[in-house]
């Protein structure tokens, strides 16, 4: 269990890393863009696209690949006033979430100025599926444990 939790641990700051990286070249991009139509008066089309596809992976590389549980933005009105069992309740039912088909309906679609497939820019939403069902996986085997109330306090 130590190998994984230092495996995981590698894999988050990894993540990080690269979340850091994509977000100086969306800076830079930017600046680029900014440079090109208001000093050379010659617009480039795909530096907002491609800004616009950086920041979508950054999001869901973040979100599944660098963000805790507890650092997720949530609506936990509900969860803070049920009881130990609701809490179960909820954890469960939200560790059991599942699509494949939005990835794989947009193969057919592209990118309006880089002409990138759809299917490879989106990609990433499997990366942070594939965390999230592992992260609320082990979630559900903790709440399906004998010490579920341990993960279900404040």
């Amino acid at each position: 269990m130590a190998t994984l939790t230092v495996w995981l641990a590698r894999l988050r700051a990894l993540s990080s890393v690269v979340a850091t990286a994509l977000f100086v070249a969306i800076f830079l991009i930017f600046i680029y863009a900014v440079v090109m139509r208001y000093v050379m008066h010659q617009p480039v089309a795909w530096a907002d696209e491609l800004n616009i596809i950086l920041f979508l992976w950054v999001m869901f590389l973040a979100g599944g690949l660098v963000l805790r549980d507890d650092e997720h933005v949530a609506f936990d009105i509900t969860w803070q006033f049920a009881r130990p069992e609701g809490r179960r309740t909820m954890g469960i039912v939200a560790a059991l979430p599942g699509t494949w088909s939005y990835i794989t309906f947009l193969w057919r679609e592209r990118t309006s100025v880089l002409e990138w497939r759809l299917d490879w820019v989106y990609s990433c939403f499997l990366i942070f599926f594939v965390s999230i069902i592992v992260r609320f996986g082990a979630s559900l085997v903790r709440l399906l444990g004998a010490n579920w109330r341990e993960h279900v306090r404040d």
